[in-house]
């Protein structure tokens, strides 16, 4: 999926990606940790140092980098949320079928042996 014409390239050939093995609340630490090639309780540590100096502020980065940064099959979180509200749309319209096809085998079936459905 890159450029080839693309004036930087990745020369390493990593990419950075969220952790689905290595996580605890979003896979952020364990994806840093997995990139750097270093002991995920390590950048977890760094996470918390980094919250109490900056009073707190460390844990925006957390909520961008969680935001950002794409889970390890290459999704970002908005696709995985777009991805979930259509299947729930989808699921929801199929079982609003399912209903009105019970419903018009109900009250619809009177035509094929002129008596009413049975109670």
């Amino acid at each position: 999926m890159t450029n080839s014409n693309a004036p930087f390239q990745n020369l390493s050939g990593k990419v950075l990606r969220r952790s689905s093995n290595q996580r605890m609340l979003s896979g952020v630490s364990g994806g840093i940790a997995e990139y750097l090639n270093i002991d995920v309780t390590l950048v977890r540590l760094g996470w918390v140092g980094l919250t109490l100096i900056t009073g707190g502020a460390a844990m925006i980065g957390y909520a961008v980098a969680w935001i950002v940064i794409p889970e390890s099959d290459g999704k970002a979180v908005w696709q995985n949320v777009q991805q979930s509200v259509n299947q729930n749309q989808h699921q929801h319209q199929h079982q609003d079928t399912t209903e009105n096809d019970i419903a018009s085998r109900i009250y619809d079936d009177t035509t094929t042996n002129n008596k009413p459905p049975a109670a």
